[in-house]
């Protein structure tokens, strides 16, 4: 950590440098909260289809189940 009671001398290239590194940092970090983001809301439309193809495997049990029981009365 960098003491405020120091002062930090920097080349003025060298703070250009810097500046642009850390422009190209914030960069990548937005683009890595947007592919987060895409890949949370892919993880929900999964979710919800996973849901629905269990209530249908569910819906379909239960029809079988009566099918089974009322050709063995």
């Amino acid at each position: 950590m960098i003491s405020d009671s120091n002062p930090v001398f920097v080349k003025i290239e060298k703070y250009k440098d810097i500046l642009e590194i850390i422009d190209a940092i914030d960069k990548k970090l937005e683009g890595a909260k947007d592919v987060l983001s895409e890949i949370e809301e892919l993880k929900h439309k999964e979710d919800e289809e996973i849901a629905l193809w269990q209530k249908n495997i569910d819906d379909i049990t239960h029809k079988m189940d009566v099918i089974k029981d009322e050709m063995n009365e």
